[in-house]
C-alpha cells in the first residue's frame, strides 16, 4: 500500500495547490513542478534549436515512442496500439467517421456522457440521418445492462459510453458492455477522461475496442493533448478519416502513392506540440509510481468520508450513488433550490475553490483526486454551508 507521505509530497509538488483548493481533477488538474519544468526545458531547447531541427526532432521521436511505452503499459495495451491525439472528441470524431455509417444505423450512448463523447455523433445524426439512443444510469449495473441489450438492434453500429460518467462519476460496467457488442460486430468506443490516471484501467479486461483519454485531467500532464488505445485487430477497420506528414511511413506525389504505419501512428499527423507530450512522461512515471490501485483507493475513500460529511449540511442533495469500494472520486452534490453554476462561482471566488457545475447545472462536482485531504473536504462543505447562509 502507498505510504500516506507519497500522497503528501505529491501535494507538495502541485504550485496551484498553494493558491486553491483544486477540486477540478475531473476538469483540469493541478500540474506537478516536474511536469511543468520538463516542459519549460523543451521549449527552451525549442526557442534556440526551432522544434522541427533534425537533432531537437530525433529527441522528440525518441520521447514520443517512449510515451507510447509508458501508457500503454499503464493499461496493458502494447505500443503499436497507442496513437496520440490533441482531444476525446477528435477520436470519437475519427472513429465515427471510419464505421461509414449510413441513415437509419443506431448509436447508443448513455444519457450522461461529456458533449466531447456525444457531439461527434450529434453531427453525424443531424448529416447522415443516424439514430441515437441514450441509457440511463444510476449505478445499478443489471438495471444498465439490461435497458442497453433492449436498445440493440440489427442496425446498432457502436456503443459509445465513459468508463466513469462526467457528471456524477458512476463507475459503468464497460467489460459487461464490450461483451454484448462483440458478439453482435458492434464497436465498442470508452470515454476513459476520469478514469485514466485515477484507477486501474486494463484495456484486456475491458475489451473495448478504442479508449480515450486527456492528459491533463487525472493523469495530472499538460492541457490540450490525449491518447488513443486501438485495438491492433480493428485498425484495419476504422480507417483513418484523414491523414498527412506522420501518418504514414512513405509517401510519393505524383504519381500518388503512400503507406500508414502498421500501427496505431497511422492515427497521428500535422503539426503536435511535442514539447507537450514528452512533459506528459513526468506526469504519467507520478501517477504510475504511486500506484492506479493506491489512487483509487485514495480519492474512493474521500469521496466515502465526504458522503458522511454533506449529509450533515442543510439543505445538500448529494447526487452520486455510492457504490462501495468502487466508487470514483468525483462526488457531486448541490443545495435545494439551488442552481449548480452561482454555486460553483461561489465557491471559486469567495472560498477560492476551483470546481464545476455540473448534472444539468443543478449541482456542484468536487473530483478528490490523491493529492486531496479532509481540509478539502470541510472547506467544500463549508463552502456550501455559507451559500446557504448568505441566501437562506
Amino acid at each position: 500500500m502507498t505510504d500516506i507521505n507519497a500522497f503528501i509530497e505529491l501535494r507538495e509538488s502541485l504550485p496551484a495547490v498553494r493558491h486553491y483548493r483544486c477540486l477540478n481533477s475531473g476538469g483540469v488538474a493541478p500540474t506537478p513542478q516536474a511536469t511543468l519544468d520538463a516542459q519549460q526545458a523543451f521549449y527552451n531547447r525549442e526557442a534556440v534549436m526551432t522544434t522541427t531541427n533534425p537533432e531537437l526532432y530525433q529527441v522528440y521521436t525518441a520521447e514520443l515512442a517512449a510515451l507510447r511505452g509508458e501508457i500503454a503499459a499503464l493499461i496493458g495495451a502494447e505500443s503499436d496500439e497507442i496513437a496520440l491525439i490533441r482531444a476525446i472528441s477528435e477520436s470519437i470524431s475519427w472513429v465515427a467517421a471510419a464505421l461509414e455509417l449510413r441513415r437509419g444505423d443506431r448509436v447508443i450512448l448513455t444519457a450522461e456522457e461529456h458533449p466531447s463523447g456525444y457531439l461527434p455523433w450529434l453531427t453525424l445524426r443531424d448529416r447522415l440521418g443516424l439514430e441515437l439512443v441514450a441509457i440511463e444510469v444510476d449505478g445499478d449495473d443489471d438495471a444498465f445492462l439490461r435497458d442497453l441489450e433492449a436498445a440493440l438492434t440489427a442496425n446498432t453500429r457502436a456503443i459509445c459510453l465513459s468508463h466513469v460518467t462526467t457528471e456524477r462519476g458512476v463507475v459503468l460496467p464497460v467489460d459487461a458492455v464490450s461483451a454484448l457488442a462483440r458478439e453482435r460486430g458492434i464497436v465498442t468506443v470508452v470515454d476513459a477522461a476520469q478514469s485514466f490516471g485515477a484507477r486501474p484501467t486494463e484495456v484486456r479486461q475491458l475489451d473495448c475496442d478504442v479508449m480515450a483519454f486527456p492528459a491533463f485531467k487525472w493523469s495530472m500532464g499538460p492541457y490540450g493533448i490525449g491518447a488513443m488505445y486501438v485495438r491492433r485487430d480493428v485498425q484495419e477497420r476504422l480507417h483513418p478519416s484523414g491523414s498527412g506528414g506522420g501518418a504514414v511511413t512513405e509517401a510519393e506525389f505524383p504519381p500518388g502513392s503512400f503507406g500508414f504505419h502498421p500501427t496505431a501512428e497511422r492515427y497521428e499527423f500535422g503539426a503536435r506540440p511535442y514539447a507537450l507530450y514528452a512533459a506528459w512522461r513526468s506526469s504519467i512515471q507520478l501517477v504510475s509510481d504511486l500506484g492506479l490501485e493506491a489512487i483509487q483507493q485514495r480519492s474512493a475513500a474521500l469521496a466515502a468520508e465526504a458522503r458522511q460529511v454533506f449529509s450533515d449540511v442543510p439543505g445538500a442533495r448529494i447526487k452520486s450513488p455510492d457504490q462501495g469500494a468502487a466508487r470514483s472520486g468525483i462526488f457531486t452534490v448541490g443545495l435545494e433550490g439551488v442552481a449548480g453554476m452561482p454555486l460553483a462561482e461561489h465557491c471559486l471566488k469567495t472560498h477560492r475553490i476551483l470546481c464545476r457545475a455540473a448534472y444539468g447545472y443543478t449541482a456542484v462536482r468536487f473530483s478528490f483526486h490523491a493529492f486531496n485531504d479532509a481540509s478539502d473536504i470541510e472547506a467544500a462543505a463549508n463552502a456550501l454551508e455559507d451559500f446557504a447562509g448568505s441566501t437562506g
